[in-house]
């Protein structure tokens, strides 16, 4: 994937470019993001997420979870720290999204502060649909936001929803026309970049506190769980399905 990383006025904007495949995330891709995050703390003090036009990012690559037993993936930590590297990051991040932010796209996202989508953006999580379930941490953040019995339908019935749903489920704070995703995006970073560094980073912790306690252990939890999934038929009959419809 092309991940690019501008720095202008202390906003650091970093932009996925892959829409052949939708932005879908690999282990090489999330690689490539921790290497753009590495020290941003200390370059930026806010940071932008974007993608294209198409896709903020449709997910995992299905092939990679195709071609992993559960040993294996557990062996090789497959989604390991540099899948949620964005979560960790310490200044206010900010997620403009576009297109589709499907499964471990709308995790990324969710690990943003803040989403400002356009009319365009469609948010799920469809990997009940292929046996398997969320592994970025999904449910956890998910259900930080909307409660339980929202994110059980979401998460369990695999099903698309649009920018105006996410709005009135509290998950992106606003949307504005494709035009003016970016213009927006980054007015809003602008404004946040002017206010103290060090009250935005306690402010961005203090909310983290007060929304997650135990979220870390969660998303942990979720992670065995994801890779248990790689050993049933579910997921390979699910995998197999999706890939037998994407040749015709």
């Amino acid at each position: 994937m092309s991940i690019s990383l501008s720095i202008q006025d202390s906003i650091a904007t970093i932009i996925m470019d892959n829409p052949s495949k939708l932005n879908a995330l690999s282990d090489s891709v999330m690689g490539e993001l921790n290497e753009k995050l590495l020290n941003i703390e200390q370059r930026a003090s806010v940071l932008v997420i974007t993608g294209c036009e198409k896709a903020f990012a449709a997910g995992v690559e299905v092939g990679e979870i195709n071609a992993r037993s559960y040993e294996g993936a557990h062996i090789d930590e497959f989604i390991d720290y540099r899948w949620e590297r964005v979560f960790d990051v310490k200044i206010p991040v900010i997620a403009a999204v576009s297109g589709y932010a499907l499964g471990g796209g709308f995790e990324l996202a969710l690990m943003c502060d803040i989403i400002i989508a356009s009319r365009s953006a469609v948010f799920g999580f469809p990997e009940v649909n292929l046996g398997i379930m969320p592994g970025m941490g999904g449910t956890q953040l998910l259900t930080s936001i909307v409660g339980p019995k929202v994110a059980s339908e979401i998460i369990m019935t695999g099903e698309f929803f649009s920018a105006m749903k996410a709005l009135d489920l509290h998950i992106i704070s606003q949307i504005v026309a494709e035009e003016d995703l970016m213009k927006a995006t980054m007015l809003l970073a602008k404004n946040i970049s002017q206010k103290s560094s060090m009250s935005t980073r306690l402010i961005k912790e203090a909310i983290r506190v007060a929304q997650n306690q135990g979220l870390n252990s969660g998303i942990r939890t979720e992670r065995i769980m994801f890779r248990s999934m790689f050993s049933t038929d579910s997921k390979r009959n699910g995998i197999r399905d999706f890939l037998q419809k994407k040749k015709h």
